[in-house]
């Protein structure tokens, strides 16, 4: 039928990849063992919930999250804000 979608998914496949209610991926236990710096930046769509860059806020141990409005996301804001973040996050061998 012309516009209907189907589904060829077999249950058990689409369980494997949606396991729980966040995004697909790694494990909540396994972002609290990352022992990385995080640049978290919200957003506010269809595609990037905030409450999605708030639950990687609180899994990542060396998360930075920049709360501003996507609007306030201009170039200069954002380019100045992970220069920030990366200066913050360098590694020195001595």
């Amino acid at each position: 039928m012309r516009g209907t979608i189907r589904n060829n998914t077999s249950p058990p496949a689409k369980h494997a990849l949606f396991d729980r209610d966040t995004a697909p991926g790694a494990a909540p236990e396994q972002l609290m063992r990352a022992a990385i710096p995080a640049f978290i930046v919200p957003g506010h769509d269809a595609a990037h919930a905030t409450s999605a860059a708030r639950y990687l806020e609180e899994c990542l141990p060396q998360s930075n999250y920049w709360d501003v409005a996507v609007d306030a996301q201009t170039e200069a804001a954002v380019n100045s804000r992970v220069l920030e973040f990366l200066r913050g996050a360098a590694v020195t061998t001595e």
